[in-house]
């Protein structure tokens, strides 16, 4: 068990210090192998919330209503889980290498993460110490068990956060909740409602974006280096140098070009997988364009 924490704050030391975007293997732009391993952070990641949320429910029987046997399955449950959340914290890493996402945001995941591998990792040794010396180390297991799952939220909702941009668990909320929780979010600009609240077509676009385009090209993350909430970044383009919008010519601009590229086109916007754009919803982006994207 003392090698397992030693990997987990190995990893640590090896992101790079306070860069978060830092690779894996200092020295180099991105770790060998980081394009093909690093989506399948996306596919393990379930595993150990699922193992370790296991082991609450398993733990919860063995306060009210324990049974032989009942240990030793909380143990397997929890030695899995941890092997599980290393794994998903070295993809982890290869993952936030290769990716264009909040830096701040993607240090608490990181963070958090980590964190939850390592406290997970204790939990299993305190485990393994009430199994030997029956209550005398019960309590403090299961209080790393309860950190264990508060890091595993806290990190969850980070990367939920990355991935499907801020506010996505509360979006379809009763109104009361989302006005609540806004209470706690950093307040985002719009430079595109703020130049033209009363167009129509400017309002019909800014509500397109934010619905469609801001989960990749927003605060939280900016996929191929772009943001469409900032006007700037609208008027420049990403990393491909093509604007996305030239006022009042929408057949120079990139982001106009790509929502009528084929569904199998590799560049189309929404990507493959997700609903196209209306036909009514693409005029409202014409007409926003050739009137100069107020």
């Amino acid at each position: 068990m003392p090698l397992i924490l030693l990997i987990c704050l190995g990893a640590v030391a090896q992101t790079g210090g306070s860069d978060p975007s830092s690779a894996l293997i200092v020295g180099t732009g991105q770790p060998p192998g980081a394009a093909f391993l690093g989506p399948f952070h996306m596919v393990v990641l379930h595993l150990p919330i699922g193992l370790f949320s296991f082991a609450a429910f398993l733990e919860l029987v063995a306060w009210f209503r324990p049974f032989e046997g009942l240990r030793r399955v909380l143990a397997a449950s929890l030695g899995l889980g941890v092997l599980m959340a290393i794994v998903t914290a070295v993809l982890g890493l290869y993952r936030s290498s290769g990716g264009d996402y909040s830096p701040d945001l993607l240090m608490l995941h990181r963070n958090t993460g980590i964190a939850m591998t390592v406290v997970a990792g204790l939990t299993l040794v305190l485990h393994s110490a009430v199994l030997q010396s029956a209550n005398r180390w019960l309590w403090w297991y299961r209080g790393s068990l309860g950190t264990t799952l508060a890091l595993l939220m806290a990190a969850s909702h980070y990367g939920g956060s990355l991935t499907h941009g801020e506010g996505f668990l509360t979006q379809n909320a009763p109104q009361f909740i989302r006005t609540w929780m806004a209470r706690w979010d950093p307040p985002h600009t719009n430079g595109i409602v703020s130049r033209a609240d009363s167009d129509t077509n400017a309002v019909v676009v800014t509500r397109l974006f934010e619905a469609k385009c801001l989960s990749c090209h927003g605060p939280e993350k900016q996929k191929g280096q772009f943001r469409i909430d900032q006007r700037e970044s609208l008027l420049k383009g990403g990393e491909s140098g093509v604007a996305a919008v030239v006022p009042g010519d929408p057949g120079r601009s990139g982001l106009f070009r790509m929502i009528l590229l084929p569904v199998t086109h590799e560049e189309v916007m929404p990507p493959a997988g997700k609903q196209r754009l209306a036909d009514a919803d693409i005029l409202a982006v014409f007409r926003w364009i050739q009137a100069g994207a107020p």
